[in-house]
């Protein structure tokens, strides 16, 4: 008995010689795409894929923005002296009235955690450059930097006993409205710039007084105004001539 064996066709790729290019299919040419070949996708831009996220971001930013507006105005706004409630000239008393929160009554304890309102009568009857700043009461003395000035500013006070005086900023502004002695501390290192020296504590103890308190500036500074408060927001102005 006779058995007939047809011959395996090798198919593409089969057969050749290591090393030899794929062959063809019948019928093709070099750089042709087999029919049955799929062909690579097309790749979609970012902005296509990312569509919707951008036409939702600016509804989030604004929700966002809605929903954080009042922490921002929180504590933003009690911050700096910002809120004139007065304005007068040199030599002319100015009323300063504004709240606060006692959150220790360090010096008053019944006060301690409530909102309390300061009220405050001041007039500037000075501001005058001078040559040298006096001793301070501790510490050595303070010699004026190179390149500054300093002026002394006197103030005089009215107020009820007990009236909270801390944080007090006395401030010159020039024409071009640069501030100078923004800082609760005074040049001579005392912290609180609204209480005379032998006062006990952060509280007014009498009715009325003055201090004198001195502030660094640029020699060719014009000072035109004087601030005065008390962390802010509030503050009055005394206009300079």
């Amino acid at each position: 008995m006779t058995t007939l064996v047809t011959p395996a066709v090798p198919g593409p790729g089969q057969g050749e010689p290591p090393g030899a290019a794929p062959s063809l299919r019948p019928g093709m040419l070099p750089g042709m795409i087999p029919p049955d070949a799929q062909a690579p996708r097309p790749r979609r831009s970012w902005g296509r894929r990312n569509a919707v996220w951008l036409v939702l971001l600016p509804i989030a930013i604004v929700v966002a923005a809605g929903a954080s507006s009042f922490r921002v105005w929180a504590f933003w706004w009690p911050v700096g002296l910002h809120h004139e409630v007065d304005r007068v000239a040199l030599g002319e008393p100015a009323h300063l009235a504004g709240e606060y929160y006692d959150a220790f009554g360090l010096d008053v304890p019944e006060r301690a955690q409530t909102t309390v309102l300061r009220e405050i009568d001041a007039t500037v009857t000075s501001v005058e450059q001078v040559d040298q700043l006096p001793a301070p009461e501790y510490g050595d003395p303070v010699v004026i930097p190179d390149g500054s000035v300093a002026y002394a500013v006197q103030v005089h006070f009215a107020a009820e006993l007990r009236t909270d005086l801390s944080l007090c900023q006395i401030t010159l502004v020039a024409e071009d409205g640069t501030r100078y002695g923004d800082s609760t501390t005074d040049v001579l290192g005392s912290s609180n710039r609204c209480s005379t020296p032998e006062a006990e504590g952060f509280v007014s103890e009498q009715p009325e007084w003055e201090v004198t308190s001195f502030v660094l500036a640029d020699p060719g500074a014009e000072i035109t105004q004087v601030r005065l408060g008390f962390g802010g927001p509030e503050h009055v102005t005394f206009e300079l001539p």
